[in-house]
């Protein structure tokens, strides 16, 4: 078994049912068995908003739904949507979009996102790396982390491309865990990134999960470079499937 715990809808299709079919039919495309779809902050997106998302997979056995919320944008109401969702089992997680929009990970006006998803033992996930990458840096993550231990972290993107930078300042934050979507984004930077997620797998094979940013990113290309690193089988497992099953209480 597969699961890419790192989807959003594609933005090239009409409107949210065939954004869910296209999502879906690449999912049987590549064999992946489940996965978790990433909703925007925003209330109106073409990757659909937290609603959009919730309505479109509540029961789905194949897709679970991250909330996206933002402290910028109705974060009150949208704070107390996110709990009537995580009540209902609608919602895995929340997710904190720093970078594309410009606040630090460690701003006290997150605590309460923070206090939420601790309440609920749900992960809260973070965007890093590329451009504004200072707003959830490895030193920044960190030091929430340590004083945060209640939370449990997903780490999106592992800073890329300073994936080493990554690794080094996050590997003793056992709260913190790794998504590698978009690591095999440029074809010219895989081969570095291969050799400095193959050390870090060794090390912390419970620590990292698969995921491709498809929407953004293309999933076959994840689902070659994944099968290109040199693991163990039981790190690959792990990797690909149970830790993600852990994080997200699949």
């Amino acid at each position: 078994m597969i699961i890419d715990a790192h989807l959003h809808l594609p933005v090239d299709f009409p409107d949210l049912v065939s954004k869910k079919q296209a999502l879906l039919s690449e999912l049987r495309r590549n064999g992946i068995d489940r996965g978790i779809v990433i909703a925007d902050s925003e209330l109106e997106s073409v990757i659909g908003s937290v609603r959009d998302c919730a309505e479109l997979f509540s029961g789905d056995s194949v897709i679970k739904v991250v909330a996206g919320i933002s402290p910028l944008i109705s974060f009150d109401e949208q704070l107390q949507f996110c709990r009537e969702l995580l009540i209902k089992g609608d919602i895995v997680g929340l997710k904190i979009y720093t970078g594309h929009e410009h606040f630090y990970c460690t701003d006290r006006s997150l605590f309460p996102v923070y206090d939420l998803a601790a309440e609920f033992g749900v992960p809260v996930l973070f965007h890093t790396g590329w451009d504004e990458a200072q707003y959830a840096a490895p030193l920044k993550m960190k030091g929430l982390a340590q004083k945060r231990r209640d939370n449990t972290f997903v780490y999106c993107h592992c800073f890329y491309p300073y994936t080493d930078e990554c690794f080094e300042t996050l590997g003793e934050c056992g709260n913190v865990w790794f998504d590698t979507s978009s690591v095999a984004d440029d074809p010219e930077k895989c081969p570095g990134i291969k050799a400095s997620l193959e050390k870090a797998i060794r090390l912390m094979p419970e620590r990292f999960i698969f995921g491709s940013d498809f929407g953004s990113c293309s999933q076959e290309a994840h689902i070659c470079f994944a099968e290109s690193l040199d693991i163990t089988d039981r790190q690959r497992e792990l990797f690909m499937r149970r830790n993600a099953e852990y994080v997200y209480r699949l």
